[in-house]
Protein backbone atom coordinates (compact mmCIF):
# COMPACT_ATOMS: atom_id res chain seq x y z
CA UNK A 1 0.00 0.00 0.00
CA UNK A 2 0.71 3.49 -0.89
CA UNK A 3 0.23 7.46 -1.08
CA UNK A 4 -3.07 8.19 -2.64
CA UNK A 5 -3.61 11.08 -4.88
CA UNK A 6 -1.29 13.22 -2.77
CA UNK A 7 -2.60 11.55 0.35
CA UNK A 8 -0.03 9.79 2.46
CA UNK A 9 -0.42 6.62 4.25
CA UNK A 10 -1.50 7.95 7.53
CA UNK A 11 -3.98 10.39 6.82
CA UNK A 12 -5.94 7.81 4.62
CA UNK A 13 -5.63 5.22 7.56
CA UNK A 14 -6.68 7.89 10.11
CA UNK A 15 -9.64 9.06 7.55
CA UNK A 16 -10.99 5.46 7.09
CA UNK A 17 -10.26 4.74 10.93
CA UNK A 18 -12.90 7.90 11.37
CA UNK A 19 -15.21 6.74 8.67
CA UNK A 20 -15.75 3.35 10.82
CA UNK A 21 -16.02 5.54 14.38
CA UNK A 22 -19.16 8.03 13.07
CA UNK A 23 -20.23 5.21 10.54
CA UNK A 24 -19.74 1.93 11.39
CA UNK A 25 -17.94 0.62 8.63
CA UNK A 26 -15.71 2.48 5.82
CA UNK A 27 -14.88 1.68 1.66
CA UNK A 28 -11.68 0.77 0.60
CA UNK A 29 -11.30 1.35 -3.07
CA UNK A 30 -8.72 -1.51 -4.51
CA UNK A 31 -8.63 -2.41 -8.60
CA UNK A 32 -7.70 -6.40 -8.77
CA UNK A 33 -8.04 -9.07 -11.03
CA UNK A 34 -6.73 -11.27 -7.99
CA UNK A 35 -9.70 -10.06 -5.63
CA UNK A 36 -12.89 -9.36 -7.75
CA UNK A 37 -16.27 -8.62 -5.41
CA UNK A 38 -17.58 -11.90 -5.46
CA UNK A 39 -14.58 -13.76 -5.14
CA UNK A 40 -13.83 -11.74 -2.11
CA UNK A 41 -17.61 -12.41 -0.72
CA UNK A 42 -17.08 -16.22 -1.42
CA UNK A 43 -14.02 -16.38 1.25
CA UNK A 44 -16.10 -14.49 3.77
CA UNK A 45 -18.49 -16.14 3.63
CA UNK A 46 -16.89 -19.15 4.55
CA UNK A 47 -14.91 -17.55 7.66
CA UNK A 48 -13.72 -14.47 9.46
CA UNK A 49 -11.70 -12.97 6.71
CA UNK A 50 -8.99 -9.88 7.51
CA UNK A 51 -7.27 -7.53 4.84
CA UNK A 52 -3.92 -7.26 6.02
CA UNK A 53 -2.14 -3.83 4.83
CA UNK A 54 1.65 -4.64 4.29
CA UNK A 55 4.99 -2.46 3.15
CA UNK A 56 6.34 -2.61 -0.36
CA UNK A 57 9.08 -4.92 -0.87
CA UNK A 58 11.27 -1.78 -1.54
CA UNK A 59 10.79 1.98 -0.95
CA UNK A 60 8.53 3.59 -3.71
CA UNK A 61 7.62 -0.12 -4.63
CA UNK A 62 3.52 0.81 -4.31
CA UNK A 63 2.64 3.21 -7.67
CA UNK A 64 0.73 6.14 -6.12
CA UNK A 65 -2.85 6.40 -7.15
CA UNK A 66 -3.27 9.87 -8.99
CA UNK A 67 -6.68 9.78 -10.15
CA UNK A 68 -9.77 11.37 -8.02
CA UNK A 69 -12.76 10.37 -9.31
CA UNK A 70 -15.49 9.98 -6.59
CA UNK A 71 -17.50 7.15 -6.11
CA UNK A 72 -21.29 7.67 -5.53
CA UNK A 73 -22.95 4.28 -5.30
CA UNK A 74 -22.11 0.85 -4.63
CA UNK A 75 -23.03 -2.69 -5.70
CA UNK A 76 -23.37 -6.16 -4.06
CA UNK A 77 -24.14 -7.90 -7.39
CA UNK A 78 -23.80 -5.24 -10.23
CA UNK A 79 -27.58 -5.20 -10.70
CA UNK A 80 -28.93 -3.20 -7.91
CA UNK A 81 -27.02 0.14 -6.91
CA UNK A 82 -27.07 1.90 -3.18
CA UNK A 83 -25.71 5.40 -2.62
CA UNK A 84 -22.79 5.27 -0.15
CA UNK A 85 -23.24 5.90 3.16
CA UNK A 86 -23.84 9.51 5.02
CA UNK A 87 -20.67 10.29 6.87
CA UNK A 88 -17.93 8.44 5.52
CA UNK A 89 -15.21 10.23 3.58
CA UNK A 90 -15.35 10.23 -0.31
CA UNK A 91 -14.10 6.69 -1.98
CA UNK A 92 -11.89 8.11 -4.44
CA UNK A 93 -9.74 6.77 -7.27
CA UNK A 94 -9.85 5.81 -11.00
CA UNK A 95 -13.49 4.66 -10.70
CA UNK A 96 -14.15 2.82 -13.89
CA UNK A 97 -15.88 -0.74 -14.76
CA UNK A 98 -13.45 -2.22 -12.68
CA UNK A 99 -13.50 -0.69 -10.05
CA UNK A 100 -14.45 -2.46 -6.69
CA UNK A 101 -14.06 -1.52 -2.63
CA UNK A 102 -13.23 -3.76 0.61
CA UNK A 103 -15.93 -2.97 3.13
CA UNK A 104 -14.06 -2.69 6.49
CA UNK A 105 -15.84 -2.50 9.84
CA UNK A 106 -12.53 -2.00 12.43
CA UNK A 107 -9.21 -1.11 11.40
CA UNK A 108 -6.33 -1.15 13.90
CA UNK A 109 -2.06 0.40 12.99
CA UNK A 110 -1.06 -0.53 16.62
CA UNK A 111 0.32 -3.38 14.93
CA UNK A 112 3.60 -4.38 15.01
CA UNK A 113 5.19 -7.20 13.23
CA UNK A 114 5.66 -8.62 9.54
CA UNK A 115 3.95 -11.49 8.04
CA UNK A 116 6.13 -13.72 5.59
CA UNK A 117 4.39 -14.11 2.66
CA UNK A 118 5.68 -17.67 2.14
CA UNK A 119 3.41 -18.41 4.88
CA UNK A 120 0.37 -17.95 2.02
CA UNK A 121 -1.06 -19.43 -1.43
CA UNK A 122 -3.33 -17.76 -4.01
CA UNK A 123 -7.02 -18.62 -2.98
CA UNK A 124 -7.73 -18.48 -6.28
CA UNK A 125 -5.43 -21.46 -6.84
CA UNK A 126 -4.06 -22.42 -3.69
CA UNK A 127 -1.18 -24.42 -5.53
CA UNK A 128 0.20 -21.18 -6.45
CA UNK A 129 2.15 -19.20 -4.24
CA UNK A 130 1.06 -15.50 -3.49
CA UNK A 131 2.15 -13.11 -6.17
CA UNK A 132 2.02 -8.91 -5.61
CA UNK A 133 2.69 -7.16 -9.26
CA UNK A 134 2.31 -3.01 -10.23
CA UNK A 135 -2.01 -2.97 -10.72
CA UNK A 136 -2.06 -6.12 -8.69
CA UNK A 137 -1.19 -5.58 -5.04
CA UNK A 138 -4.40 -7.07 -3.74
CA UNK A 139 -4.78 -10.46 -3.39
CA UNK A 140 -6.91 -13.56 -2.01
CA UNK A 141 -4.68 -15.53 0.49
CA UNK A 142 -5.19 -18.61 2.26
CA UNK A 143 -2.63 -20.00 4.84
CA UNK A 144 -0.58 -22.45 3.22
CA UNK A 145 3.33 -22.78 3.50
CA UNK A 146 4.75 -22.19 -0.05
CA UNK A 147 8.44 -22.58 1.02
CA UNK A 148 9.57 -25.12 -1.48
CA UNK A 149 7.46 -23.88 -3.82
CA UNK A 150 9.63 -22.63 -7.20
CA UNK A 151 7.68 -19.51 -7.91
CA UNK A 152 7.14 -17.89 -4.77
CA UNK A 153 8.42 -14.18 -4.19
CA UNK A 154 11.99 -13.28 -3.80
CA UNK A 155 10.94 -10.84 -1.13
CA UNK A 156 9.01 -13.00 2.11
CA UNK A 157 9.04 -10.79 4.94
CA UNK A 158 6.92 -7.36 4.91
CA UNK A 159 5.83 -5.11 7.70
CA UNK A 160 2.61 -4.96 9.08
CA UNK A 161 1.12 -1.30 8.36
CA UNK A 162 -2.38 -1.94 9.49
CA UNK A 163 -4.85 -4.58 9.82
CA UNK A 164 -8.59 -4.38 8.82
CA UNK A 165 -11.96 -6.68 8.99
CA UNK A 166 -14.18 -7.21 6.63
CA UNK A 167 -18.12 -7.13 6.97
CA UNK A 168 -21.05 -7.48 4.86
CA UNK A 169 -20.99 -7.40 1.66
CA UNK A 170 -17.31 -7.64 2.28
CA UNK A 171 -16.70 -6.62 -1.17
CA UNK A 172 -18.73 -4.28 -3.80
CA UNK A 173 -18.70 -2.73 -7.13
CA UNK A 174 -18.48 1.38 -7.46
CA UNK A 175 -19.91 3.74 -9.93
Amino acid sequence: MGDHAGEGVDAILHRKATDIERTAKTFWLMKSPKARPAQVQALCKKIPTYTIFVEPATRGGARPTTREDAAREYSEDGQVWYRLPEGISPVTGKIDTSAAALVFDTMTTAVNGTLDLWDYGDFSDIQKPLKFILGCSTVCAIRKDMTPHPERMKSRYRGIVAVARLVEPYCVWLR
